[in-house]
C-alpha cells in the first residue's frame, strides 16, 4: 500500500510539472476497515509499532489531499483472485 501511496505521490508531482494539477484526491482502495481506521486516526496507530514508517507516509498524502481511501469490499477485490489460488495449493 505505501508503494501504491508513493507512486500515486510522484504522478501527482509529474502532472503539476507538466501544468496538470489534479485538485482532487486519488483514491486508494481499501478492503481493511482497520487499515483505513490507522491511516486516518493519529492516535489509533499506537498499538502497531511495526508499520510506523509506511503509517506516517500514507497518513501525509492523505491529510495532505494526495489520495483518498475508499473502502471496497473483499469480494470486490481482484488481487485476491491470485492470492486465495496459492494459498489452496500449499
Amino acid at each position: 500500500m505505501s508503494q501504491a501511496c508513493a507512486e500515486i505521490h510522484w504522478l501527482h508531482g509529474l502532472l503539476a510539472k507538466l501544468g496538470f494539477p489534479l485538485s482532487n484526491p486519488t483514491p486508494l482502495h481499501v478492503d481493511s476497515t482497520s487499515g483505513i481506521h490507522i491511516f486516518a486516526n493519529p492516535i489509533f496507530h499506537e498499538c502497531t509499532k511495526h508499520i510506523e514508517v509506511d503509517c506516517h507516509f500514507i497518513r501525509e498524502a492523505f491529510e495532505g489531499r494526495i489520495i483518498s481511501l475508499p473502502r471496497v469490499s473483499t469480494n470486490l477485490e481482484v488481487a485476491d483472485i491470485f492470492i486465495e489460488v496459492l494459498t489452496r495449493r500449499q
